[in-house]
């Protein structure tokens, strides 16, 4: 390169060193014989020194030019030619040609070659993040729409198995809510994978919450597995909801059982580990951080990547027909993820496989006296309490249930038909039970309206929606709620609390 004879002329530089000091490979290629004129130092360690050689035969080991080879093209057009390329142990290049007169008049090229493999793996794992949040969104709306239709059956079911407690039909009616319950239970698990379940996260001690479950677990698996649990004992607390734990802990625990039919070795563990920046740069989606680890391995069948890519997706299962609902590993996915943790997986065809949950550590709970839960008074049932669900089968459902313990009920399908009513009721309404999204007015609305008209009024809210959607229509923790589908009880225990809880009750 050469500069000017001005005062501020640009500094030269020897092209050579400027090529050395890239990380990406850089070669000059004959086209016409293929053969390399010259390399950077990154190629000559990558490949050795094969100046003179025939790039393909030294390096693809291919007696015609590599099938992705762009240089044809690259001479051709005189524009930088580019393609990416995958090979074996799934790697990708980007390669880059471009044309290069020489000095003397004839036409070379010059390839780059960048791996560009974890760039890649980070471009997958954000794809896949999508499709996971997309599909989450999908089975939170389903599971809305199922939870109102199991809301009536179930509570129907259980006022019909009050009424005729020595009927001959009970058995079929006691099918009937057990079905229900069945389904609401599958509803739950869609809720958890799309993050979108209501939790109650708490300092849990991983090691005894596992310690207590072996018992269950070893019956689960069967005897012709062997389990073998390492607890660490000094493995911290996780906040987490201990149910989700259990699931968490039941669904890998039945995974790996299903990939050993015919017996095997299947290993429990707890330890602290410290996540560091590198762990962080290797696992897109994990965080750094001090975390509890728990790992659950098998000897069983193993997995291929083609699975792997899709296991943690709700109804994909590897089972046959009729054998698995393919919520397992989806629920676990979504109460990692819904905690705050990180979740990984390594398996092989016939090496067995290896999941390992990160949960976010904390301190050891502070002591908490127990204390017997508080006797709660039976309200009598005075007032008014007013229902406002659009849903006209849950609206007269719920009005049934407070109607059959003596309560007052008034019913409306919006917001803006129960401030109608409220304007024109006569006497006080200490509780109104309202549905969380409801058409023409937005709950928070309607609240804002109560709190105007009545001051007094609390406010139950019940939905089929759980998590951000909750949160984004005032629903936040320690708001009175019940996630549908709910049993009459539950409603009658709440509604009895919040008006024992009234100033004005």
């Amino acid at each position: 390169m050469t500069s000017s004879s001005q005062p501020n002329s640009l500094p030269q530089y020897d092209a050579q060193i400027l090529l050395n000091s890239q990380p990406v490979i850089v070669s000059v290629i004959d086209p016409s014989t293929h053969r390399i004129q010259f390399q950077n130092d990154t190629g000559v360690r990558k490949f050795g020194d094969i100046a003179g050689h025939v790039c393909h035969e030294t390096i693809a080991a291919c007696a015609a030019p590599c099938a992705f080879c762009r240089m044809p093209e690259a001479v051709s057009s005189g524009d930088v030619v580019s393609h990416e390329v995958a090979i074996p142990g799934d790697k990708f290049l980007l390669i880059h040609w471009a044309k290069a007169p020489t000095a003397d008049g004839r036409t070379h090229v010059i390839e780059t070659i960048t791996d560009i493999t974890e760039h890649k793996k980070t471009e997958q794992a954000l794809h896949q993040a999508q499709k996971m949040e997309a599909v989450g969104r999908l089975a939170g709306g389903i599971a809305h729409d199922f939870n109102n239709l199991m809301m009536v059956v179930i509570g129907h079911a259980q006022r019909l198995l009050e009424q005729f407690a020595t009927h001959p039909a009970r058995q079929e009616l006691e099918l009937i809510s057990q079905a229900g319950m069945r389904a609401a239970a599958l509803t739950r698990k869609l809720l958890t994978f799309s993050r979108r379940q209501v939790f109650e996260p708490k300092e849990l001690p991983v090691t005894q919450a596992i310690r207590e479950m072996e018992e269950i677990l070893q019956r689960l698996i069967g005897e012709h597995i062997q389990m073998v649990v390492v607890l660490h004992p000094r493995t911290g607390h996780a906040l987490i909801d201990p149910v989700h734990l259990e699931q968490i802990i039941m669904n890998l625990v039945l995974n790996a059982r299903d990939a050993m039919p015919d017996g095997g070795l299947l290993n429990i563990e707890t330890d602290n580990v410290e996540l560091d920046d590198q762990f962080v740069r290797t696992h897109p989606g994990a965080t750094s951080g001090p975390y509890v680890k728990i790992m659950v391995q098998d000897a069983g069948c193993g997995m291929d990547a083609a699975t792997l890519a899709h296991i943690f997706e709700p109804f994909f299962t590897t089972k046959e027909s009729g054998k698995g609902t393919g919520l397992g590993l989806a629920t676990v996915y979504g109460i990692v993820k819904q905690s705050r943790g990180y979740i990984d997986v390594t398996s092989e065809p016939g090496r067995g496989s290896q999941f390992v949950v990160y949960l976010p550590r904390v301190g050891p709970p502070m002591g908490e006296p127990g204390s017997p839960p508080a006797e709660t008074k039976a309200a009598a049932p005075k007032d008014t309490i007013l229902v406002v669900e659009d849903e006209e089968s849950i609206r007269t459902l719920v009005a049934t249930i407070l109607q059959d313990q003596g309560y007052h009920v008034a019913v409306a399908r919006d917001g803006s038909e129960a401030l109608q009513r409220l304007q024109l009721l006569k006497g006080r309404c200490p509780l109104v039970i309202t549905d969380v999204i409801m058409p023409r007015m937005k709950t928070t609305a309607f609240v804002e309206g109560l709190r105007a008209m009545r001051p007094e009024a609390r406010v139950l809210y019940m939905s089929g929606y759980a998590g951000d959607t909750l949160q984004a229509n005032g629903v936040s923790e320690g708001t009175p709620f019940l996630q549908k589908p709910f049993l009459p009880a539950a409603l009658i225990k709440k509604v009895t609390e919040l008006l024992d809880a009234s100033p004005t009750h």
